[in-house]
């Protein structure tokens, strides 16, 4: 926490500020370089960034989108430092010399004198995934050296990995931390509209998948990832979803694009198949939590999904007991009813018993979520899943890729057939123009005599 003294209107024109900034550098728009001299300042910088982690660390949708700009604005500080800055900067995330700590050290292959090291060796279960996937480093008994262009991945996996811990535990305290001062919760309060904006628009296209009623039991069967179908199915299967079940799934459909309307409709169907349940009873308890996630009552702000890390930390998700299901399937289930979901569900039950070894940062259930969408999904690429709705948009464009080539490539053989199959009108003739005959030199002589 940053040890400054600023008026609550300093503060509310900081967080502004730093706000536009990550929104721009996160879109690459180049009048980002216009609030650059705010990071100048490293009292302002400090002030700034603990702003947005105050109001970004409570709502998951928002700590996503703080991480990926705060992410590219690094990228772009990256980019303008020098050798000594960047240098400082890796050793802050702790890549030092091996004198001075176990876990990375300096190669340094350079003449003497050179302020940055030419490699940084480190076990390979530290690397990120793209740089052992893609092949960039050097590996050799346990461990990966990494050269000097490949420096940044490493420092943007630590940035992430760091501030999404501090985000998860700010969460913890930030409710009594805004009782305490007021003016800070005002500041908060205001700056939020703002967020709220960012986010909406940065979601794009990616709002939603366009899950409707009529097309709820395809995508079910084919694209919904395994935790939504372990949720649907308890359900189907005459057992009503408790309190943590029904919070996890509600933002997941609605951030699918199920409309209110259709999602009361689809949660009345569900909630009545357990007949311990009535229609007064959904209508007095339920409807009004289906409509809080629409963002139609209490703050009046729509409910987003809860990622991956925070589907499978125990304080957010506890084990399910008895009549419950909640959570990720790959930890609260047993391996047989696991192997029965993925089975009746698209398949991928064949990965569980592969061995699987997690990079840094990442847990062996995103692995093995990663995987069967791999096997569902025939020569797509593996990226680990850090949220539920990665897995449903990916595999909406997976199949709506393959809707298109499938599209193009009957469009091409229909015009095949017709080009074999065209054949002259019989009620128009054809005409046929004889090419022009040019005369010969020699006649135009003669015809030009005769005149004479």
């Amino acid at each position: 926490t940053p040890d400054a003294i600023f008026s609550q209107e300093i503060l509310q024109e900081l967080g502004q500020t730093r706000l536009e900034l990550l929104e721009k550098v996160k879109n690459d728009d180049p009048g980002a370089s216009g609030f650059l001299p705010l990071l100048f300042d490293a009292e302002m910088d400090a002030v700034s960034h603990f702003l947005l982690r105050v109001l970004c660390c409570n709502d998951g949708a928002a700590s996503i989108w703080m991480i990926d700009a705060e992410e590219a604005l690094l990228k772009l500080r990256w980019e303008q430092a020098s050798d000594e800055e960047q240098c400082a900067a890796l050793k802050q995330m702790n890549f030092v010399p091996e004198s001075q700590g176990p876990r990375s050290r300096w190669v340094n292959l350079l003449v003497t004198g050179e302020s940055m090291p030419y490699a940084v060796s480190m076990p390979f279960t530290d690397l990120p995934p793209k740089l052992l996937a893609e092949r960039r480093c050097k590996l050799r008994k346990g461990l990966a050296t990494v050269e000097r262009q490949d420096f940044l991945p490493l420092l943007c996996q630590c940035f992430r990995r760091h501030l999404q811990t501090v985000l998860q535990k700010s969460g913890q305290h930030v409710e009594l931390l805004l009782r305490d001062s007021e003016q800070l919760k005002q500041t908060v309060d205001h700056l939020r509209p703002q967020l709220e904006q960012f986010l909406l628009s940065s979601r794009g296209d990616e709002a939603g998948v366009n899950l409707q009623l009529s097309n709820f039991q395809e995508m079910y069967e084919k694209s919904f990832p395994p935790c939504m179908q372990y949720l649907v199915k308890f359900q189907r299967d005459g057992k009503h979803l408790k309190h943590l079940g029904r919070k996890q799934l509600r933002p997941l459909l609605r951030e699918a694009g199920l409309p209110l309307e259709e999602a009361l409709a689809w949660w009345r169907r569900e909630f009545l198949r357990d007949v311990t349940v009535t229609q007064e009873s959904f209508d007095s308890e339920h409807a009004y939590h289906i409509k809080h996630a629409y963002g139609l009552e209490g703050k009046r702000k729509p409910a987003y999904g809860w990622s991956c890390w925070r589907t499978l930390d125990q304080m957010q998700f506890p084990v399910p007991k008895g009549p419950e299901a909640h959570g990720c399937p790959f930890k609260s289930l047993e391996e047989a009813d696991l192997r029965e979901l993925l089975r009746q569900h698209g398949g991928g039950d064949e990965v569980l018993t592969q061995e699987v070894s997690p990079p840094v940062g990442l847990a062996s259930e995103q692995i093995c979520c990663a995987r069967v969408f791999q096997s569902r999904h025939p020569g797509s690429e593996f990226e680990a899943m850090k949220h539920p709705m990665q897995f449903l948009r990916r595999s909406h464009a997976y199949y709506a890729a393959q809707l298109a080539g499938e599209a193009e490539a009957s469009s091409a053989a229909q015009v095949q057939v017709m080009k074999e199959n065209c054949v002259p009108n019989p009620k128009k003739p054809r005409i046929c123009r004889k090419p022009l005959r040019v005369a010969q030199l020699d006649q135009f002589d003669e015809y030009f005599q005769f005149k004479k």
